[in-house]
This record gives structure tokens, sequence and C-alpha cells, in this order.
């Protein structure tokens, strides 16, 4: 924002004690928004804020621990504050103790529960639990598979703009999985889930560009899409999932390699399958496999020219 310097002035003020700012700086630092992704010095202003009675910042701190970011507190401990804030009506916490059961965190793990607890906040409109609510439904966790109610909820949930339930139900037309196959519904819910930031929004996308499905073929919108995909702050989804960076590295080498979308640089193409082979992406190491003979023949003939 220009001038205005707001992370670091943010940063400041949370050093100084404002617990307002240490919520926001906790925020920023766990989905990597002011271009730093930490999860344990976010869980460190989190932690301060909540100390001054910020609700919001021990909701976002406990939710932490749950999925592994944060070990301030012992799990039992976060269960019971969990506990706590659901049954007195807070439907975030509703959600984040169905994932205590769900996850086994804190407790036994316990798929009727956690489908029990999400429905509460679900029903109460929390759009993050309706998601949660359609994926138990949808993947047969503790109950038999219902895809046309998984599609419900996912629906409810992305009518909310919740950036999962629109990636996943866009997956869902892509691939026609118990509805039928709508590409153009798809490109359109990762269209809006990439007008949010989302870093697999961006990976859908490209594929979608490079092969014309449900929007009109164009390989330079899809090397910078796979550009982007790679170049922008992990979701904790991402983070734990190299595949996604993987198949971009390999898609970015392999347009390299091709000057599809971009010039034909084969160094350039090298780099991105070596990136991709560290992902332990397959298509990138045959690809470097496939290169490396034509190195060696460019460098005998550089070596005859001398």
């Amino acid at each position: 924002m220009g001038n205005l310097n707001v992370s670091g002035r943010l940063r400041r003020a949370a050093d100084n004690g404002d617990a307002f700012a240490q919520f926001e700086l906790g925020l920023d630092l766990n989905f990597g928004t002011c271009g730093e992704q930490n999860f344990e010095m976010a869980a460190h202003y989190l932690t301060k804020a909540a100390g001054q009675g910020h609700q919001s910042a021990e909701g976002n701190l406990l939710l932490q621990h749950v999925l592994g970011q944060a070990e301030t507190y012992e799990p039992e401990e976060v269960f019971a504050r969990l506990k706590s804030r659901a049954e007195s009506g807070d439907r975030e916490a509703q959600n984040n103790f169905g994932l205590c059961f769900q996850l086994g965190y804190g407790t036994g793990q316990d798929y009727g529960e956690a489908e029990a607890w999400f429905r509460r906040s679900a029903e109460g409109g929390l759009a993050t639990a309706q998601f949660n609510l359609g994926g138990l439904y949808f993947e047969g966790k503790g109950r038999a598979k219902d895809l046309a109610a998984a599609i419900g909820w996912y629906t409810r949930a992305a009518e909310q703009r919740d950036e999962l339930a629109l990636l996943q139900l866009g997956w869902i037309y892509q691939k026609g999985l118990g509805i039928e196959v709508n590409l153009k519904r798809a490109a359109v819910l990762y269209l809006i889930a990439y007008k949010q930031g989302s870093v697999r929004a961006a990976h859908h996308l490209a594929l979608m560009f490079k092969r014309g499905l449900g929007v009109d073929q164009d390989n330079s919108l899809a090397f910078q899409l796979y550009l982007e995909s790679v170049n922008r702050p992990d979701t904790p989804e991402i983070a734990e999932s190299p595949s996604y960076h993987g198949s971009a590295y390999y898609w970015l080498g392999y347009m390299a390699e091709n000057g599809e979308g971009t010039k034909r640089d084969l160094r350039a193409a090298r780099r991105w399958y070596i990136l991709g082979a560290a992902c332990e992406q397959s298509n990138c190491v045959d690809a470097l496999a496939r290169l490396r003979p034509d190195t060696k023949k460019k460098r005998r003939r550089t070596k005859v020219l001398n």
C-alpha cells in the first residue's frame, strides 16, 4: 500500500503490546498475506493477543494447534477449551471441535462426533463447517458415501465464497463426480477462488487454459498461471502437498522446452524440471533424463568449435 507500510506499522504496534495488531499480524503470518509465512511467529503473536483476552485470537490459536501449526498448549487443554467454546454456541469452535474428533486430536478419532459438531456449525451457517461436513459425505468417513449430500453441502459453502468449497465443487464439475460434467461452471468456480488469491485455483485454471477446458485455449495465460501458482505463499494444504508444485514445475518446464506460451529456453526448462524432481514429480525426472544427452552433445560441439 505505497508509503503507508501497513505491515511495518502493525508489527511495531504488535511489539508494543497492541492486541488488535498482534491478532492481525498473527493472521498475516499464518496465511502468508504479508509476504512471509511463519507458523511459529503467527502462534507467538496470537498467543500474546489471546493473553490479553482477544477472543478471535484464542480461537485461531486453538485451531492452529489442531492443525499442527502451534504447540503452546497440550492437546488435552486445547480440546477442553474448544469444548467449552463449542457448547456455548460458538460456531467456529463447534467446527474446530469437530476437527478434533475427525483428526483424533486431544481425543479418540470419532467420525460420528465429528459429523455431529460439523452439522451444528454448518446448520448455523458457517461455510467452513459446511465444507467439512460435505467432505465426510464425499469421502464416506464414518458413513456410506453420498455424493448428492456432499455436493449439496459444498454448494452451500461455495455460495459463501469458501475457497476450499469452490475448488472442490469445481473439481466435481470438471470430472463429473456424481453430477454431469460442466467445464464452464468449473472454470467459473476456479476463477472466483483465484480472485481470492488461491494458489490451487491458479494451478487448476492453468490446466484449463493449457487444454482449453471450458475456456479458450491460451498457452500464454497457462504459463502465467503456473508461474503464479509456484510463486505465491502456500496455504497449509499446499505446503503439505508438494504434488501441486511438482505438477506446475513440470508444465513450466515442458512449455519452456517446447516454446509454448513463452520463448523456447532449454536451460530454463531444465531448472523447472529440477525443481519438479525435488518434489518427486516423475515426469520431471524423465524429462531431465531426456534433456541430459542433448546437453552433452552441445558441450562437445562447443569444444570442437573452440
